[in-house]
């Protein structure tokens, strides 16, 4: 699929000849990022639950990714007046926090008086390194003093590197509960993703070959195959690491898809 996408590029490219060449343009931008990735975590098969201890879900946790500073740049090499054909690398900061879920603990056998602890999914905040997408696009581009451009193609980008791996805390209200859930790919060779990218820009022309731009565009990507691995941050007893096993083996994994979109204002200057 990936071979195809790119032969079709490189086809509708071919079309237009050398000769009809007019210019190339460069372009820098810069503007916020909104993620899009979002998701709340349920436990199959109900409450986790061993012989001594049951696990009573009241709000399930969640991950949600927070967008930052983008930035952009563009080439763009116009094989006619209005059509050309784009490389850019964009650079765009993305974060993943997580939010806790609200649980009450019961230990002893079921039918029996027991005791009831509640449990909180701490909040938590993983930096992510700056994701850096290289696209290849296909470009039209209207002209006249204000002209709008539309662009789209395909998108590479390199493993998403994690400052700190996603992580959901347990942690007991009144005592010590030293557990964490960790989202660790499934296949840690699988470090790359293709994906599209689309987007419309509008350009102002200030003077001979310089432009303001704004540009809205899409980014999607293949998404990451996770897996929870738990691990003890303290001393646990018997029940406690039969508890922790099972909420790792029900609790939904993770379906991390590295997408945003950006809106973002620059400068771009053809010569």
């Amino acid at each position: 699929m990936k071979k195809r996408l790119l032969a079709a590029l490189l086809a509708l490219a071919s079309t237009a000849t050398i000769g009809e060449a007019s210019g190339f343009e460069v372009a820098l931008f810069t503007g916020p990022a909104i993620a899009t990735y979002k998701q709340t975590f349920t436990f199959t098969g109900g409450s986790p639950q061993v012989q001594l201890a049951r696990l009573t879900v009241k709000d399930s946790p969640s991950l949600d990714a927070k967008g930052g500073l983008a930035f952009g740049a563009a080439a763009t090499f116009y094989l006619s007046n209005s059509f050309g054909l784009e490389g850019r690398v964009d650079s765009v900061d993305i974060d993943l926090q997580s939010f806790g879920g609200n649980y009450t603990l019961e230990l002893g056998p079921p039918g029996t008086p027991v005791s009831t602890l509640p449990v909180t999914l701490g909040d938590n905040q993983t930096d992510l390194k700056r994701v850096r997408p290289w696209s290849l696009n296909l470009r039209f581009q209207s002209q006249g003093r204000v002209g709008v451009g539309l662009s789209g193609g395909i998108s590479y980008m390199s493993a998403v590197d994690v400052g700190a791996t996603p992580t959901v805390t347990v942690a007991n209200l009144n005592a010590s509960f030293p557990i964490s859930l960790v989202a660790v790919p499934v296949n840690p060779d699988q470090t790359r993703h293709m994906g599209f990218n689309g987007g419309v820009t509008v350009q102002i022309k200030i003077a001979s070959g310089f432009a303001l731009v704004g540009e809205a565009r899409g980014f999607t990507f293949k998404r990451s195959e996770l897996k929870w691995v738990s691990k003890e941050t303290g001393a646990l007893s018997a029940v406690e690491k039969a508890l922790l096993s099972s909420i790792a083996a029900q609790l939904e994994l993770p379906e991390f898809t590295p997408g945003f979109w950006t809106a973002r204002a620059g400068v771009a200057f053809r010569f």
